[in-house]
């Protein structure tokens, strides 16, 4: 609906809803999503949050995910719409300050940013404090588990900024002002 040209989406896992952001912009013929994700154990621990098992993250074979969120991007041809960066949202976070179109703000090239990277305290207020200062003001921002007690600074982080348009309990739809 809001015809995007830069989406970002923090934490793809499998790929689900970055796939399904990607089938939209294919069919505005427009617009990119960027999903960052580093498919590392040890990165993936470090930002657990209060719901998590940390066990959970023996069990899954990371390269096997990441080959299989890429090998679904391939066959529904999607590469010119989504673009995955194997990096930690801290890493990858360079990307989104050179301005995007001519004319654009550096630091408001983001008009959809989607946040289900790591739960932690730590790890959830830091991918707010970098990437919404990189959302246009209107843009909106989804913010993944909103209701567990670890990523509860970072929806009040939100809340300074933005206006919550929908709580879906888990899941939070966020305006920027």
């Amino acid at each position: 609906m809001t015809k995007p040209d830069v989406c970002v989406e923090i934490g793809v896992f499998a790929g689900k809803s970055l796939i399904n952001t990607a089938l939209a912009l294919k069919e505005n013929e427009h617009g990119v999503v960027y999903g960052i994700d580093p498919w590392r154990k040890e990165d993936a621990v470090k930002g657990i949050g209060t719901m998590e098992d940390a066990g959970y993250w023996d069990t899954v074979d990371l390269d096997a995910v990441h080959y299989d969120c890429m090998r679904s991007i391939w066959d529904r041809g999607l590469q010119e719409h989504a673009v995955v960066i194997r990096a930690t949202s801290r890493d990858a976070r360079f990307l989104f300050g050179l301005g995007i179109k001519p004319g654009w703000s550096h630091n408001h090239c983001i008009d959809i940013l989607y946040i289900d990277g790591g739960h932690s305290e730590e790890v959830s207020t830091l991918d707010v404090s970098i990437y919404l200062q990189k959302v246009r003001r209107g843009g909106h921002i989804w913010f993944d588990d909103a209701d567990w007690a670890s990523t509860r600074r970072a929806t009040e982080m939100l809340k300074e900024s933005c206006e919550l348009l929908k709580d879906y309990g888990n899941c939070h739809l966020y305006k920027k002002l």
